[in-house]
């Protein structure tokens, strides 16, 4: 959602700009579901569609050549050929609906969105437009939409307790946050080595990689639940010696924690193979893996409810299995919404204006 935050952000100061530049440019789109779109929110959402698909560029395609991209064809993931144009019109309406939804979803329920909440969509804001101001000034993007489709977001999350927490609208009953713990949540004991000395940042080569994370395996493979701490700690020091890095066994030992991964951190921080490996740990299971381009995991598989009860797990779990299905509920809400845009207006803020550099 962050990805789709800094394009959407990025759209949206060009409508803003553009508003008091040309007279041409129309003030909105139109409306979805009595949620008037402007000008600015189109902008932003389109951005965002497209870079959405830029992430599926093939190694011939270039993003940055933005008319050329526009006619080329791409292949989402688990989807068929498109073209790009085509991909980015529909995101672009999509998340425009999901918007509206939640609009209106926060509206029925008569809800305020909580200082804390707001507080940290303006901190986003001033930080997105401190870092991007140009891009977004480029692209016609305005602070004022940036920070509406901030508190926007904010307001999807607050839908979380709102309808699902004990005191929410329709609450989750224990076994159904039992059974997305067990099922959709890995609660890991877990250190992660970086492939690169810490003090020279000398990166480690192709063998030096396969050698590490021989060293891990074998660590965790010779490992117990009971032991696993002292063995893995026991390994750290050899592990880091094949970079000429140095770690000592109290400093080895401080580096184990433990943690929850969930099912999409799965997908988007490891390799398919490292993710199924992961994925297929039993409880009282270890495994090592790469993660990422830059660190090895080695981890073992816990069971959270030996040690905490699910009343301290019961925000943990709800942040994860809810923010899943209100992205489920505003997607239905918002493709069920009645539309009335303004296809001339739509028109004049065509996607092959967008700028991807400045």
């Amino acid at each position: 959602m962050k990805q789709k935050l800094l394009a959407l952000a990025s759209a949206l100061a060009l409508c803003f700009s553009l508003a008091g530049c040309h007279t041409s440019t129309p003030d909105t789109v139109g409306s979805i579901g009595g949620e008037e779109i402007s000008s600015g929110l189109y902008l932003l959402a389109q951005f965002d569609a497209y870079q959405q698909a830029a992430q599926y560029a093939g190694e011939d395609q270039d993003p940055a050549n933005v008319k050329a991209f526009l006619k080329a064809e791409i292949t989402p993931d688990g989807g068929e050929a498109v073209a790009v144009s085509d991909y980015v019109a529909e995101a672009t309406q999509e998340e425009l609906r999901r918007y509206a939804a939640v609009e209106a979803r926060f509206a029925e329920l008569g809800a305020e969105l909580d200082p804390a909440y707001t507080a940290q969509a303006d901190s986003y804001t001033d930080q997105l437009v401190e870092n991007y101001g140009a891009l977004y000034a480029a692209n016609g993007i305005g602070e004022e939409t940036i920070r509406h489709y901030e508190y926007n977001l904010a307001k999807q999350t607050a839908l979380i307790d709102l309808v699902y927490s004990q005191d929410g609208e329709t609450p989750l009953t224990d076994e159904e946050l039992t059974d997305h713990l067990e099922n959709e949540m890995l609660y890991l004991r877990y250190v992660t080595v970086p492939l690169y000395n810490t003090s020279t940042f000398a990166f480690a080569d192709e063998d030096q990689t396969a050698e590490m994370l021989s060293l891990a395996e074998d660590a965790a493979a010779s490992s117990t639940p009971d032991t696993f701490d002292e063995t893995v700690a026991a390994a750290l020091p050899g592990i880091y010696a094949v970079l000429d890095a140095e770690l000592t066994a109290e400093d080895a030992a401080a580096q184990l924690s433990s943690s929850f991964l969930t099912r999409s951190q799965l997908t988007e921080s490891f390799s398919e193979e490292a993710a199924a490996t992961l994925d297929g740990l039993a409880v009282g299971d270890a495994a090592a893996v790469e993660y990422g381009a830059t660190s090895l995991l080695i981890a073992l598989r816990l069971d959270p409810l030996e040690t905490l009860t699910l009343d301290a797990l019961r925000a943990t779990i709800l942040s994860d299995m809810g923010a899943a299905l209100i992205e489920a509920d505003m997607d239905a809400a918002g493709a069920a919404l009645s539309a009335e845009l303004d296809q001339d207006a739509m028109s004049k803020l065509p996607a092959s204006k967008i700028k991807m550099t400045v």
